[in-house]
């Protein structure tokens, strides 16, 4: 029969680590018992297994703009900004990538519709950047110049798997489609409301445990 020890506290003897178990064994913690871990507290998993139902999203980065981005370039260029995470907490990892907001307009009303393809770029320990959707890119938008002319804003998300524990950098990449006319990847000073309220493009990355 187990044995039943019954105390309200429990310190380490000397400094101010405590270890419970051996490795190999196994703490339960029974149904119906509540694991309450006070405000102020950390519960640190690095190099940890987590498996169950435990909330999976282990960090946050964000990058935005909030100027005017435009290219008529065919091939694809920066547009100028960059959401990072320093490491990944393992190589199973996945990391979620957002993009939203801004304003996608045109430049060239001469061209209709003016074309404007969008993905992202990796660079993985400070490796030169390479597209990570280079089969499907993250959009595509045709900016009609027509009559009063229409903009959109950004909207989408994708699961990349870059497989490393190193840092890991993400940035927005756009091109005009076929050299047709000169898009904006964000339209941000175009004359009336667009001044006075500046668009803003959000890239946001989580870190997805496996």
């Amino acid at each position: 029969m187990a044995s039943v020890l019954k105390v309200d506290k429990l310190d380490p003897q000397s400094g101010t680590a405590l270890e419970i178990g051996t490795s190999g064994d196994t703490l339960n913690v029974p149904s119906g018992v509540t694991l309450d871990i006070n405000a102020g507290a950390t519960l640190d998993a690095t190099g940890a297994t987590v498996t169950g139902a435990i909330g999976k999203v282990l960090q946050v980065a964000q990058a935005s703009i909030s100027v005017s981005v435009s290219s008529a370039s065919a091939t694809f260029v920066t547009a100028g900004f960059t959401a990072t995470f320093s490491s990944l907490s393992s190589t199973s990892s996945k990391v979620l990538c957002t993009l939203a907001g801004g304003r996608i307009s045109y430049a060239d009303a001469a061209v209709d519709p003016n074309k404007m393809s969008v993905t992202l770029y990796s660079s993985i320990d400070g490796a030169t950047a390479t597209d990570i959707m280079s089969s499907a890119p993250f959009s595509h938008t045709d900016l009609y110049s027509g009559g009063g002319g229409f903009s959109y804003s950004h909207a989408g998300c994708f699961l990349y798997s870059p497989s490393t524990t190193d840092s890991v950098a993400i940035t927005p990449y756009y091109r005009a489609v076929n050299d047709l006319g000169t898009p904006f990847f964000n339209h941000a000073s175009s004359g009336g409301e667009a001044s006075d309220i500046p668009a803003t493009v959000t890239l946001t990355l989580m870190e997805i445990g496996a």
